[in-house]
C-alpha cells in the first residue's frame, strides 16, 4: 500500500535565527461549519470520514478544519513562504484533534440524527480545503474498509499527508452496491433532545410509509432523544438533510424534509457544475437494537419517559471567578463555524455566562459537565475566544507536562499512552547521557564556574553517583563507555560559557518580540539585544494552574534586555528572567523543541512575565531563542486541550455499562514507531477497543498489531482489556477526589479549616542538604498567627506535602515529607532549596500526589508480553492452569540442608509444617490460608529461613512497608542476612543498616561492585510498588513471597511475580478485600484479589488452622 503519497522538503536549519513556531505548521484560513446546529455535548466526539471515489459518482466526504491551522501561528519574524512551499513536519492527524464534525454547506443543516447513512453537502473540487497539508494539494485518497460496530473520536483526513507526516490510521468505510459510504469507529455526539425529538418522530413516520430498515451503530438510549418536543421545528423546516436507505430489493430511496424536495439538486447537475456532493455521515447517532425493538412501540410509551435531572455540580468541584477562574459548562451549542458555551462559576449554576468560541477554538472538545478556565475579557457575563483575544483551558486542574503536549505533535496516540503506561518510556544509553551532560551543565551553573577543570570535575562526579550508577547497572554499562561519551560534550560547555556568559563581552542574541500593546509599536519589528548575565536557578519546578500546565524548568537564565526606540534613542535595559532548555540531542531547532520553550515561557508567565525563552544545544553550544506569539500560545493550548481531552475521556462516560473509548488513530508510518517505548500498549489498547486485527483494512496496521499481539488468545485480550477498563474507571474516581487543587483554588483559612495546610510560615535557619536532591528545612509561623498551634494541624510527620507562597504567585515550588510538627516551628525535607527564598511567606500544603493506576496499567500491559516470565505468569493466572507439583521432598532438599531444616520446622504446628512442604515441593505456586492469630508471619519467617538455608534466593514483599519490617524484624534475630530496598525514611530504624544505602556507605563506586552488592543476599525485601528499582532488570529469584496477599490489587500483586520462579501467596481472602473507591469497578470484579482468583484451585491451598490470638 502506498502510504506514502507525497513528500514534503525539509526544513533546514538557521542558526540563530528569528523563526516563529508557527512556521512549522500549515496555515489554514478556511471556515468551519458545523454540521449539527445544536449539540448539548456530554463526550466530545470526533467524527471523521474518508471517502471511496468512483468514476460518475457523488463523493461522500466531510470538511474540516483541524486544530493546529498553523501551529503556531503566523510567520511574524520571517518573510512568508511561497505558496508551493511544503513543510518539513507533519499536520497532527485529525485523528488526534478533539473537534466536532464540520461541513462546508452555506446554510446550517441541523444534523439528522436517525440518519442511516449521511446527511448530503457541497464543495468543489479543486478547492483547497482546510484538511490539506499545501495548497496544490487536489487530489482525494481512499481506501475501502469493513465496517464494524463502534464509533471513532475524531474526523478523518481526507487527504494524503507526505511522505514525512506520520499518516495516521483512518476508520474503515464499505460503499454497498446500492448506497453511499458507511462510517465505522466513531464516538456519538450527544444532541439536544428537542432536536432529536422531532427527527425521530419524523424519521418513524417516514419509515413506516416507505418501510425501509434502518441501520445503526450506537447505543443512545430513547430518553436522550425523547425528552422535549417541538421546540426547533423551525430549523428542523429548514434542515437540508438527505437520508439514504437501502430498501429490500436493493432499490435507494431518500427521505428529505419537505424543503429539500422543493429544493434538492440532482447529483447528475451538480457534477456538471463542477461539483461534488459531499456526505456528513450520521448512521452512528442511534442504536441498531434501539429501532428494532422500539420502531413499531405506542408513542404514548416515548412521551412518559421522564427528563433529566438538572445539572448538579459535584462536591469535589471548586468553581470561582476572578483571574484564577472556573467555570461550570451547562450547556454546548454549535453552529457554523462557531461554537457557544452556557457557563456558570457558582456552585448554584446562576447566574450563567456565555462565551463565543470562533477561528478554530469552536473545534475544542468541551462537554457538558467539564470545567474550564477563561482568559481574555468578559462584556457583561459575555466572553470572546477568537483567533485574537482570550483563551480557553480545559480541565485546568489537570496540569499537564510541557513534554507530553510537545510529544503529541508528532503522536497524540503516543502522548496519551504515555500518561496512562508512565513506566514504559524507558531508559537507553543517549538517554543517560543525556541526564548526565544535564546535571554536569546545571552544577557548573550553581558554582558559577565552566572551566573545563570544573566541568571534568564534576563529570566524575555524576559518573560516582548512586543514582547514575545504578542507570549504568541497568543498562549493562561500564563507566568508561559513558566516561567517554560525556566528556565529548565538556568543551562545547565551556566555549559556551566564554562566549555567551563569561567573555570580556558576551556574546548578544537579536530576537524580535512582539509588542504587548494591542496596537503594534512603531518599534515592535526593531531587533531587540539580549545579553545573558546570569544563570540564576536549575530544575525550577512551575505549576500554572491558570493554563493546566507543569513542568521543571532546565535553567533558569537572568538577561539583559536592550530595546531600541525609533531606531535611533535607546531605552534603559531590562532585565528580564527567561527559562533556558538544554538539549543534548542532534541540534534541529524542531518544532517540538521550540513549542516546549514557548510552553516554559508561558507557565512562567506569573512568576516572570517573559516574552520569549532560550533554546542551547550542548554539542554545538549553540544558543537559539525562540519568541512566543499569541497564536504560539494559542495553539499549544488548543492541542493541551485535545491531551486533556483523551486522557480524561479514556472510558465513555454515557455507556452503560462503561467501555473503554477510542484513543486517536494509529500511525501508518511504521519508521515513526520504530523506536517508541509504547508499541506493546498501542497494540493492546486497539485490540481491547475493536477485538480482531483481522478487520483492520491498511495492511501495515494489521501487520503491525498481529507483530505486536499474534501470540495472544481471546481470554488474554479480554483479561488485558477488562483490567484496564477497571483500572480507568478507578483512576477517574480517584482524580476527582483528589485535592491537590485545593493548593491553588482556596486560601490559606479555608484550607486550614480542614486540617490540610498551614499558612504565614517564614524560612527560620539555613538549609540543611540531607543528601542529593533532600534539602532540610524549618519554617515558623509569620507575624499573623492564628490562636490555635501548629500542632493543632491535620498534617503529621511523614506526610507528603507541597510548599508554594502565600500570594498564589509561585505555586508548587517544592515538594518533599513533613518531619516535624511543633507548637510554633515545623521541619520538613524538599527536593529544592528554598534559601534564595527567605523574604516569601510561605504556605505548606498536604500533597496527595499525582493520582493515577500506571503501575497496574503497566504490569498488566507486561504480563500481555512476548516472553518467557510472561507466557508462564499468562498460563497460571489468565488460563488458570493448575499448579504442579513433585513427589519427592528429597529432590528439593540439598542433602547438607536437612538437619538444618529439621531443627528450624521442631517449632512449627502440623499445619505450618504442611504449608512448608508444600511450598518446597511447588513448581508454580502455594497459597496459605490464615486468620489473624494463625501465625502467618511466623510462617513466613519460618519458610525464608528454610529456603535461605536450601540456598534459594527469596524475594520478600507485601504492599505496605510496615508488613515486609514485621517479617524483617524476626528475621533479624535469627541472622538471615537480606537487602532491604526503599526509602530510608519509610524503613523501621531497626532495618536500616541493611537498606541499600546504608550498604553503599562501605564503599561502592563502580557498577561492578554495585552488582556484587546487589548479588550478595539471598533475601531481597521491597514492596509490590518497590520492583521499578534496578536490581530487578537483571536479577530473578526462586521464589517470590508475599505477604497480605488477599488485601492487594490483582495488577499490583502480579508485579513481582515476574522475577521469580515459583511464588507464594499469604493472606486470608475472608478479611478485607482490596480497596477499591469505584462503584462500577467493584462491581466488575476490581476487589478479585490474585489470592481469591487462584484459590479454586484446592491442590495448592494450605489452611493455618491453630489460633494463638483469639478466644476460643
Amino acid at each position: 500500500m502506498n502510504m506514502n503519497r507525497s513528500k514534503l522538503k525539509k526544513n533546514k536549519v538557521t542558526l540563530g535565527g528569528q523563526k516563529n513556531i508557527s512556521s512549522f505548521f500549515p496555515c489554514q484560513n478556511q471556515k468551519v461549519e458545523s454540521c449539527s446546529n445544536k449539540t448539548s455535548v456530554r463526550d466530545a466526539a470526533l467524527t471523521k470520514t474518508e471517502p471511496q471515489i468512483k468514476d460518475d459518482e457523488t463523493t461522500p466526504c466531510r470538511l474540516n478544519s483541524p486544530l493546529k491551522r498553523c501551529i503556531l501561528g503566523e510567520l511574524e519574524n520571517l518573510q512568508p513562504s511561497p505558496p508551493d512551499l511544503l513543510l518539513s513536519i507533519p499536520e497532527t492527524p485529525n485523528s488526534q484533534i478533539g473537534c466536532y464534525s464540520s461541513s462546508s454547506s452555506k446554510e446550517s443543516t441541523p444534523l439528522s440524527p436517525l440518519s442511516s447513512r449521511n446527511v448530503v453537502t457541497q464543495v468543489k473540487i479543486g478547492q483547497p480545503s482546510s484538511t490539506c497539508l499545501s495548497p496544490n494539494s487536489k487530489g482525494l485518497s481512499v481506501r475501502k474498509t469493513k465496517r464494524t460496530e463502534g464509533c471513532s473520536a475524531s474526523i478523518k483526513r481526507l487527504f494524503s499527508p507526505p511522505e514525512e507526516s506520520h499518516t495516521a490510521k483512518r476508520p474503515r468505510t464499505v460503499i454497498s452496491p446500492t448506497g453511499p459510504t458507511r462510517k465505522e469507529h466513531e464516538k456519538t455526539p450527544c444532541f439536544s433532545s428537542d432536536c432529536l425529538q422531532s427527527q425521530s418522530e419524523k424519521i418513524k413516520e417516514e419509515s413506516r410509509r416507505s418501510e425501509v430498515v434502518l441501520n445503526t451503530a450506537t447505543s443512545l438510549k430513547p430518553h436522550q432523544y425523547l425528552e422535549k418536543q417541538g421546540k426547533h421545528q423551525e430549523e428542523r423546516d429548514e434542515a437540508q438533510v438527505q437520508i439514504v436507505t437501502t430498501a429490500p430489493q436493493g432499490v435507494k430511496k431518500a427521505m428529505t424534509s419537505p424543503k429539500e424536495d422543493q429544493d434538492k439538486v440532482s447529483t447528475s447537475n451538480q457534477e456538471q457544475a463542477g461539483e461534488v456532493t459531499s456526505t456528513c455521515a450520521v448512521d452512528e447517532l442511534l442504536d441498531e437494537g434501539w429501532f428494532t425493538e422500539h420502531m413499531d412501540d405506542d408513542e404514548s410509551q416515548v412521551a412518559a419517559e421522564k427528563p433529566k435531572k438538572p445539572w448538579k455540580v459535584p462536591d469535589h468541584v471548586i468553581l470561582s471567578g476572578g483571574l484564577n477562574n472556573r467555570y461550570w459548562v451547562l450547556d454546548v451549542e454549535e453552529n457554523p463555524g462557531h461554537k457557544s458555551l452556557t457557563l456558570s462559576c457558582h456552585k448554584s449554576l446562576q447566574p450563567t455566562e456565555t462565551c463565543l468560541l470562533k477561528d478554530g477554538w469552536e473545534m475544542t472538545p468541551v462537554c457538558c459537565g467539564d470545567v474550564v478556565h477563561l482568559e481574555g475579557r468578559s462584556d457583561g457575563g459575555s466572553w470572546l475566544v477568537d483567533r485574537e483575544r482570550g483563551f480557553l483551558v480545559l480541565l485546568p486542574d489537570n496540569l499537564i507536562s510541557g513534554t507530553s503536549i510537545s510529544n503529541s505533535i508528532r503522536c497524540m496516540r503516543r502522548a496519551v499512552l504515555s500518561d496512562m503506561f508512565k513506566s514504559f518510556d524507558g531508559g537507553s544509553k543517549q538517554m543517560l547521557n543525556g541526564t548526565m551532560v544535564h546535571d554536569v551543565f546545571q552544577r557548573a551553573a550553581t558554582a558559577k564556574d565552566f572551566s573545563l577543570a570544573t566541568l571534568s570535575k564534576l563529570a566524575d562526579q555524576a559518573l560516582r553517583s548512586p543514582q547514575y550508577m545504578g542507570d549504568m547497572y541497568s543498562l549493562g554499562v561500564s563507566q568508561d563507555e559513558m566516561k567517554q561519551e560525556l566528556y565529548d560534550y565538556l568543551p562545547s560547555l565551556e566555549h559556551w560559557s566564554k562566549e555567551y556568559l563569561n567573555g570580556p563581552t558576551p556574546k548578544s542574541i537579536s530576537l524580535k518580540i512582539p509588542s504587548s500593546g494591542r496596537v503594534p509599536s512603531r518599534d515592535q519589528n526593531s531587533a531587540t539585544v539580549v545579553t545573558v548575565t546570569e544563570l540564576a536557578d536549575i530544575e525550577e519546578n512551575v505549576w500554572s494552574p491558570r493554563f493546566g500546565l507543569k513542568g521543571k524548568i532546565d535553567v533558569t537564565a537572568r538577561v539583559r534586555i536592550q530595546v531600541p526606540r525609533n531606531g535611533r534613542n535607546h531605552r534603559a535595559p531590562e532585565e528580564k528572567t527567561l527559562p533556558l532548555e538544554l538539549k543534548t540531542g542532534r541540534e534541529s531547532n524542531s518544532v517540538e523543541h521550540r513549542s516546549q520553550v514557548i510552553l516554559y515561557t508561558l507557565m512562567s508567565m506569573e512568576r516572570y512575565n517573559s516574552e520569549a525563552g532560550l533554546l542551547l544545544y550542548l554539542k554545538t553550544g549553540n544558543l537559539h531563542p525562540v519568541v512566543a506569539s499569541h497564536m504560539d500560545y494559542r495553539e499549544l493550548l488548543k492541542l493541551r486541550n485535545t491531551l486533556v481531552h483523551h486522557i480524561h475521556n479514556c472510558v465513555s462516560k454515557r455507556a452503560k455499562p462503561s467501555r473503554l473509548s477510542r484513543l486517536p488513530d494509529i500511525l501508518t508510518n511504521r519508521q515513526a514507531c520504530q523506536y517508541c517505548p509504547q508499541k506493546i500498549n498501542c497494540a493492546l489498547y486497539e485490540r481491547a477497543v475493536d477485538g480482531s486485527a483481522a478487520d483492520v483494512d491498511e495492511d501495515v496496521v494489521r501487520d503491525f498489531l498481529q507483530q505486536e499481539t499474534g501470540h495472544l488468545t481471546l481470554p488474554h485480550l479480554s483479561y488485558f482489556s477488562h483490567w484496564l477498563l477497571l483500572c480507568c474507571l478507578e483512576a477517574a474516581t480517584m482524580e476527582a477526589k483528589n485535592g491537590r487543587k485545593r493548593v491553588w483554588l482556596q486560601t490559606v483559612e479555608e484550607s486550614e479549616k480542614n486540617g490540610s495546610c498551614v499558612g504565614n510560615l517564614q524560612l527560620s535557619g539555613s538549609v540543611v542538604v540531607q543528601s542529593a536532591g533532600v534539602f532540610l528545612h524549618h519554617f515558623q509561623r509569620g507575624s499573623v498567627t492564628p490562636q490555635r498551634g501548629l500542632s493543632h494541624t491535620g498534617l503529621t510527620s511523614g506526610d507528603r506535602i507541597v510548599i508554594s507562597d502565600q500570594e498564589g504567585r509561585l505555586v508548587g515550588l517544592a515538594t518533599g515529607y513533613l518531619c516535624e510538627v511543633g507548637k510554633s516551628r515545623i521541619s520538613c525535607t524538599l527536593d529544592r532549596d528554598l534559601s534564595k527564598l527567605n523574604a516569601v511567606l510561605f504556605r505548606l500544603d498536604g500533597d496527595e500526589g499525582v493520582i493515577g493506576l500506571s503501575t497496574h496499567l503497566t504490569n498488566v500491559s507486561r504480563l500481555m508480553e512476548n516472553s518467557q516470565d510472561s507466557d508462564r505468569l499468562r498460563e497460571l493466572v489468565v488460563d488458570l492452569r493448575p499448579p504442579e507439583f513433585i513427589s519427592n521432598l528429597s529432590a528439593v532438599l540439598p542433602r547438607e540442608a536437612k538437619d538444618t531444616v529439621a531443627n528450624i520446622l521442631k517449632g512449627l504446628n502440623k499445619p505450618q509444617k504442611q504449608a512448608m512442604k508444600k511450598v518446597l515441593l511447588s513448581k508454580d505456586y502455594t497459597l496459605i490460608v490464615g486468620m489473624p492469630g494463625t501465625g502467618k508471619t511466623t510462617t513466613i519467617c519460618t519458610l525464608v529461613r528454610i529456603l535461605h538455608a536450601c540456598g534459594f534466593s527469596v524475594l520478600l514483599t507485601s504492599y505496605t512497608h510496615s508488613a515486609v519490617d514485621n517479617i524483617l524484624l524476626k528475621l533479624k534475630r535469627f541472622r538471615v542476612g537480606f537487602l532491604r530496598l526503599g526509602q530510608g525514611q519509610k524503613v523501621h530504624p531497626d532495618i536500616l543498616p541493611y537498606t541499600e544505602e546504608s550498604a553503599r556507605k562501605t564503599g561502592v563506586h563502580t557498577p561492578t561492585e554495585l552488582e556484587q552488592l546487589y548479588n550478595k543476599e539471598l533475601v531481597v525485601a521491597t514492596t509490590c510498588m518497590g520492583i521499578k528499582h534496578p536490581l530487578f532488570t537483571r536479577r530473578r529469584f526462586d521464589f517470590c513471597i508475599v505477604d497480605e496477599a488477599s488485601q492487594i490489587s490483582q495488577p499490583i500483586c502480579l508485579g513481582p511475580l515476574f522475577y521469580a520462579k515459583r511464588f507464594v501467596l499469604v493472606g486470608d481472602h475472608q478479611q478485607l478485600p482490596p480497596i477499591v473507591q469505584n462503584q462500577e469497578a467493584r462491581s466488575l470484579g476490581m476487589d478479585e484479589s490474585l489470592f481469591k482468583r487462584l484459590e479454586l484451585h484446592t491442590e495448592a491451598v494450605v489452611q493455618l488452622n491453630v489460633q494463638y490470638r483469639m478466644n476460643r
